[in-house]
């Protein structure tokens, strides 16, 4: 009974360090989002998505990468990252996958 306990205990800790960490991730991808994305994504400027073009994780992910290179935005990979798990938790759905290595 001890053990089953400790062990509910220790699921429960990780479980809110766990959310925790997506909490902080899809925080920090909406203020990118909102400080940098925004400039041309706003008011219909430049559309996220046209609906056919982004099917997946991966492609947001693409997308997010294409446009900080050619705007010469300085961010981190994790911040790339960080914006593509907010846009998808917020707005696509797609299936989470975890990030190709490059």
């Amino acid at each position: 009974m001890l053990k089953r306990l400790a062990y509910l205990l220790l699921l429960i800790t990780f479980s809110i360090q766990a959310s925790d960490i997506d909490k902080r991730v899809l925080i920090d991808g909406e203020v990118l989002y909102t400080e940098e994305c925004q400039k041309c994504h706003d008011n219909s400027l430049v559309p996220i998505s046209d609906g056919t073009s982004l099917q997946s994780l991966d492609d947001i992910r693409w997308q997010i990468s294409t446009c900080v290179t050619a705007l010469g935005i300085f961010w981190m990979p994790n911040d790339e990252e960080d914006v593509a798990q907010y846009l998808n938790h917020d707005f696509f759905h797609f299936k989470i996958t975890p990030k190709p290595d490059s």
